[in-house]
């Protein structure tokens, strides 16, 4: 019996276990090998298994004053690798502005899309994005939605642990500031607005209102089924599975905080003090994003827009990683690759690149 029969008679599950541990452009390419193949990758069942055995690769956005590329990084976590293999080729790669702009940026990651947010169009421009399947969706726009400064908008995306939906949120805060100083005087009005991919509309949530006064302006960092943001100026991480605060307050550290216990404020616990490298430029306060522990103790983490770098726990050293030329700016994010089609949402307009 030929290796080709061997398979052909395989139980499907076994056929799905097989695969789906494969890498992400061995399966591109298995879909051409043949129909029943290309059928069999395309199940639901083919695309739950893969996703849960799945692990976070790296989505960068390059921009540059013409252009605006994204592209998707397996990362390989066996020990000793330099650079763990992030600076070789990647998985997908384009280029495409028919839904990407200089302004778009990453705002959210869940169970293998992306959630993207054009912050200069007035309303927002939204996107949902598969990379591995190249789709992508527009959100239907709240016309009515056009704010200005000092008015706060946030935006968070997630997934529900109760109905599996894909949810975007968007929290509105109206807020009044001293005309001299600029100090934040108060929040008179917030608002909570919810979008469930499917159902191409937004819903406002009736809440408690003392709850949303907060003058924080980061993207809701999404952790056990629910979204998180700091009551004031800083970002939330999830790094390890923990909530994660990132103090880049010093000139000579950075501080990283884990909460080690979910939900329990005592649980903070400090866990990586950082030296910085003297040719390291950037002012203190400038955004520095944790975003994956390796296996043999090493972090990635990103520098603002300008770089990305690994701290080596066990050396205590830090070394920069130089793997996208001179490209203007970096916009980088952890994301578990899918291969789940957008067309499963038959209410949106689902478009293929």
């Amino acid at each position: 019996m030929g290796q080709e029969s061997i398979i052909q008679h395989l139980p499907q599950e076994i056929t799905i276990n097989i695969l789906s541990r494969l890498p992400i452009k061995t399966i591109i390419t298995c879909k051409l090998v043949c129909k029943s193949w290309l059928e069999l990758l395309e199940t639901r069942e083919f695309v739950d298994f893969h996703l849960s055995k799945s692990l976070p690769g790296l989505i960068v956005f390059k921009t540059t004053r013409s252009s605006k590329i994204l592209e998707f990084f397996e990362l390989n976590d066996e020990p000793n690798l330099e650079h763990h293999n992030v600076h070789y080729n990647p998985v997908t790669e384009f280029d495409h502005d028919l839904f990407l702009s200089r302004s778009t940026c990453i705002q959210g990651s869940a169970n293998g899309l992306l959630f993207l947010r054009e912050v200069n169009a007035q309303p927002n421009v939204l996107h949902i994005c598969n990379p591995i399947t190249r789709e992508f969706i527009e959100l239907e726009s709240q016309e009515k939605f056009v704010y200005s400064y000092p008015t706060i908008v946030t935006y968070g995306f997630g997934v529900s642990r109760t109905t599996g939906q894909y949810k975007v949120v968007r929290v509105f805060h109206e807020c009044t500031r001293d005309d001299n100083t600029n100090e934040l005087l108060g929040i008179p009005k917030s608002e909570c607005h919810v979008y469930t991919l499917g159902t191409r509309s937004w819903r406002k949530i009736a809440h408690d209102h003392a709850k949303l006064e907060y003058s924080c302006r980061s993207t809701g960092a999404f952790s056990n089924g629910n979204l998180h943001w700091r009551r004031w100026l800083g970002d939330l991480y999830v790094l390890s599975g923990c909530l994660c605060i990132c103090d880049n307050a010093s000139e000579d550290e950075i501080v990283i905080w884990l909460m080690r216990e979910y939900g329990d404020d005592k649980s903070w616990t400090k866990e990586y003090v950082i030296s910085k490298r003297p040719d390291f430029a950037g002012e203190c306060y400038e955004v520095v994003r944790p975003m994956k522990v390796f296996g043999d103790g090493d972090v990635l983490m990103a520098w603002d827009d300008y770089f990305l770098f690994y701290y080596s726990e066990r050396d205590k050293v830090v070394r920069s990683i130089d793997m996208f030329g001179s490209f203007g700016s970096i916009d980088s994010f952890l994301h578990k690759p899918s291969f789940f089609s957008l067309t499963n949402f038959p209410m949106e307009n689902a478009v293929s690149f």
